[in-house]
């Protein structure tokens, strides 16, 4: 049985009411928080003295083109990757399958790699290309809280997928970590040989 700790929440029910909002929602509330919240800030500026920071000749082109492709491919892959998890949820806790078995957090690297990106680039302002990394820090200083919750729910499981995974790129030592029906990690011989009887 595969299993896979979701990026934008720890899944599963909680102890109480204000636990369980954090491991549905987990760091992704407080990561739109500040990224909305510097967007702001960074438009008020770009209107305030406009046209200084806004594109303008070819580089406005550039911009769009470059801004419909990327959000065009991050609204794929998003999809994508909220589908996989919504099915796999629904039938099990701890999931390392699918875009999980390489990335702890796909859901929030899509963010400040595709889709923010592309709203900024098709908005044309240089002072908005400040938001994806933004956006990104704050992704790093929000995600450790969601992965103690998930230590704390899963233990082992858990601790051993994100040695083996990346927060927001693929690892080299990436490969899905698989348990057992009570949710120990398999050792690796096990699963290699489960593996083996599968192909």
């Amino acid at each position: 049985m595969d299993r896979a700790a979701p990026p934008g929440g720890a899944p599963g029910v909680a102890a109480d009411g204000e636990t369980m909002r954090r491991s549905r929602w987990g760091a992704g509330p407080q990561i739109a928080l500040v990224t909305a919240a510097w967007t702001g800030l960074a438009l008020v500026v770009h209107w305030v003295f406009y046209p200084t920071f806004a594109v303008a000749g070819a580089w406005r082109s550039v911009f769009r083109v470059s801004g419909l492709g990327l959000l065009g491919v991050g609204v794929v892959i998003y999809v994508a990757v909220a589908v996989h998890f919504g099915r796999r949820r629904r039938r099990e806790g701890l999931v390392t399958t699918g875009p999980y078995a390489y990335v702890r957090h796909p859901l929030y690297a899509v963010g400040f790699l595709f889709l923010a990106p592309g709203v900024i680039l098709l908005v044309g302002s240089w002072l908005l290309l400040s938001v994806p990394p933004v956006m990104y820090l704050a992704a790093r200083v929000f995600t450790p809280k969601e992965e103690a919750e998930l230590d704390d729910r899963y233990g082992e499981p858990f601790r051993q997928y994100r040695r083996c995974t990346g927060r927001f790129v693929p690892s080299l030592r990436a490969r899905t970590v698989r348990v057992d029906e009570k949710n120990r990690p398999l050792k690796e011989e096990a699963a290699g040989a489960r593996n083996s009887a599968s192909d």
